[in-house]
């Protein structure tokens, strides 16, 4: 059964007329003619009562050409969805890393509801090396990670934002243990990479934790300095020392390249760019006064 037979058919029910259909459609009175009856052969049953003059739907035609525009309905909704033109849609697997998700996410699901209504977000956080792994493996349609080197084999990354790393300590300085944000992921060998030319902070003591909210409270009272992205820094209630360094964390959105997600990937990282460009003005509004700059502070 094609999808052309009942798109005349749809016409016939409209206009009543086989004639009037044919000219709609710009066909002849004859190809319509044989198309609802090669259209009756495939359904088996008639569908039109040719004892009149113009042949008119029986009840059961008139049922008929109601599915056939159901189901003219359903491949028109089709071709919105898969348009040049269409919204993102359907299910998406996104996982973020778990440092930024905070900041991220409820914005983003609040900007996706109202821009891409017709899709629905699985969401994970984790680290970013697990992360990447698990869309090149398509367990993940995208993932938010920190960018440490080239994307893994098969995967693209589109960069959503560079923080700057800052060295933050307390007033009064003094000495104090380095706050190191695991090393093991993106975001920590990033630091890590920081510190190797920074021998005073590389050899001091060292605590070693996993939450962005934990070190900041920790730097909050005075109980340590560390290296972080001046984003989150931000989250700071108190005034600290700042010494940006040369280092940037680089926020991509990662996705696979021989997956047909062009379409999804550039509209998740517009939602998710417009995201960070939001957070990092509001939080940097909001703290200003809470991270005096301190070029004079001397190198570690």
């Amino acid at each position: 059964m094609q999808n052309r037979d009942l798109r005349t058919l749809r016409e016939i029910a409209r206009l009543g007329s086989f004639r009037e259909a044919a000219e709609r459609l710009h066909m002849t009175l004859s190809a319509v003619s044989m198309q609802m009856k090669a259209l009756e052969a495939q359904l088996g049953a008639e569908i039109f009562d040719r004892a009149t003059r113009p042949p008119r739907l029986t009840p059961l035609g008139r049922r008929v050409a109601e599915g056939a525009e159901e189901v003219l309905a359903a491949e028109d909704r089709l071709r919105v969805l898969t348009g040049p033109d269409a919204p993102l849609a359907g299910r998406f697997r996104l996982g973020l890393v778990a440092s930024a998700s905070a900041r991220l996410l409820p914005g983003f699901l609040r900007g996706a509801a109202g821009a891409l209504p017709h899709a629905r977000f699985d969401l994970r956080t984790g680290l970013s090396e697990t992360l990447e792994s698990l869309v090149a493996e398509g367990a993940l349609d995208a993932g938010v990670v920190t960018a440490t080197g080239v994307p893994l084999g098969g995967c693209r990354h589109t960069v959503l934002s560079r923080d700057r790393l800052i060295l933050a300590s307390p007033p009064g300085g003094g000495a104090l243990p380095f706050l190191h944000f695991a090393p093991t992921t993106g975001i920590g060998r990033v630091i890590a990479a920081e510190l190797a030319d920074r021998p005073a902070l590389r050899d001091a003591p060292r605590l070693v934790l996993d939450h962005v909210e934990t070190i900041v409270a920790c730097l909050d009272d005075g109980v340590g300095r560390t290296i972080l992205p001046e984003i989150d820094l931000a989250r700071a209630r108190r005034p600290f020392l700042a010494e940006p360094t040369e280092s940037v964390r680089a926020l991509v959105l990662v996705t696979r390249l021989d997956t047909p997600l062009d379409e999804a990937a550039g509209t998740m990282a517009a939602l998710l760019g417009q995201r960070v460009a939001a957070s990092s003005a509001a939080e940097a509004a909001s703290s200003s006064a809470a991270i005096p700059s301190n070029p004079s502070a001397p190198s570690a």
